[in-house]
């Protein structure tokens, strides 16, 4: 039976410390995994913690405790219960930001499940909620405090196969990504495993994954589906409500393919170290999506990395997309705040972005022309607006099946170092 753990506003302040946190000091190396609901609308939202359970080993970096990176939507922080010393902390954006921003979430509620993973505290803590307000400042939503009662046992499922697709190197200094199928039945077995190796071979298809084989493994997880294929395409007759829950059509956009099943999601993963999760889909209809430290989902096409790595420079990297169409009416970044994301600005605050990577004489806004072609700039069009949002480049992976920029080249090895130096 699950427990409700309704959350407490605690008003001590914080200490907001960049000190370095030893990681044996405050944690054993085991995994937390907070099942929570993340409820609300545009503007209003809430967080409740209605289960944890304690998984595998910590695969993730124990020298980088404190997230500084401050990309993402929401931010989690364990703090210290006695003394509010910041112990850990992790930026993410949702499902749920997404669904906000379109008409149903600006006029109803709605509840979402979320998987926030943290290292396991030694002592009582408070898990903190924090989300970007309209002036992208961050805002506290929510204080829980947390212990080892807490926990309940989980047997809720059953070990599965997985194995190394790409193994160079021990997890705890070691970007580890987990490739779990969708939309395979127990047929289609062999072809899960042959399509298991080929996303594995899709993520180093392109610089600068390709460069940094040495510092990535890849883990691939044996999971059957009630049946073949991803449902929510036109006229299709599958089952959407599977244990994984995939499905094209997600918030009205027909290519978009996600779950809002997380619960499930990370209990089928439960006993594997990963830090980044990409969801193999059996379809050969162009579809995928990306959110920033949630997931990133892909079609199978064996003569197209092109869409899996886009996806995950989302997931990953905290890269925007690079183009201007949008079919559904998620808003993206705003061209009234300077965003979060590392390849877009809205010329709000520049110097956070690539300014530093550009020549000189290089004209802000910069005209798509012949002579800016292969040059870093500023080129308007980005995150779903043609106007008042850039890009630092004229084409890109993040804009089409074109090499990453320089710009998102970098954000991608900084990303890399983070997890594995």
């Amino acid at each position: 039976m699950k427990r409700f753990f309704s959350f407490i506003i605690v008003l001590i302040p914080y200490v907001l410390s960049a000190q370095n946190i030893n990681f044996s000091d405050y944690f054993d190396n085991k995994t937390v995994n907070l099942e929570c609901y993340h409820s609300g609308r545009f503007a209003l939202e809430y967080y409740t913690i209605d289960n944890s359970y304690i998984s595998g080993e910590w695969a993730g970096t124990r020298t980088k405790l404190l997230d500084n990176n401050d990309f993402g939507q929401h931010k989690v922080e364990v703090l210290d219960a006695n003394t509010k010393k910041l112990l850990y902390s992790r930026t993410y954006s949702s499902l749920f930001e997404e669904w906000s921003t379109t008409s149903e979430g600006k006029t109803s509620c709605g509840n979402f499940e979320e998987v926030i993973r943290i290292p396991l505290p030694k002592s009582k803590v408070i898990i903190g909620f924090n989300s970007r307000d309209s002036l992208g400042a961050w805002k506290k939503i929510a204080d829980i405090e947390w212990d080892m009662s807490m926990i309940i046992d989980d047997n809720s499922t059953q070990t599965r196969t997985h194995y190394a697709l790409h193994e160079n190197g021990n997890i705890k200094n070691r970007l580890d990504i987990l490739i779990i199928p969708a939309g395979y039945s127990t047929e289609d077995s062999l072809k899960m495993r042959k399509d298991l190796k080929m996303f594995s071979e899709f993520i180093f298809s392109k610089p600068p994954f390709s460069k940094a084989k040495d510092k990535i493994n890849v883990w691939g997880i044996e999971y059957f589906s009630e049946e073949s294929g991803i449902p929510g395409l036109k006229d299709s007759k599958l089952n959407p409500n599977t244990e994984l829950g995939v499905s094209y059509n997600t918030l009205g956009s027909p290519r978009y393919i996600m779950t809002r099943n997380l619960m499930n999601l990370h209990r089928i993963i439960k006993d594997i170290p990963y830090e980044q999760i990409i969801i193999m889909c059996n379809s050969e209809v162009y579809g995928g999506g990306g959110i920033y430290n949630f997931y990133a989902t892909s079609y199978v096409n064996p003569k197209n990395s092109f869409v899996v790595v886009h996806e995950f420079g989302h997931s990953f990297a905290a890269l925007g997309d690079e183009y201007a169409q949008n079919d559904s009416d998620v808003q993206g970044a705003t061209e009234n705040i300077e965003p979060w994301q590392v390849n877009v600005t809205a010329l709000k605050d520049f110097s956070k972005k690539w300014g530093n990577m550009m020549e000189k004489t290089t004209p802000i806004p910069t005209p798509v022309t012949e002579e800016y072609k292969e040059k870093i700039g500023v080129f308007e069009g980005a995150a779903y607006k043609a106007k008042g949002l850039y890009r630092p480049y004229q084409d890109c992976l993040m804009r089409s099946d074109k090499p990453f920029c320089p710009v998102c080249t970098r954000a991608i090895n900084n990303m890399i170092d983070f997890y594995t130096e």
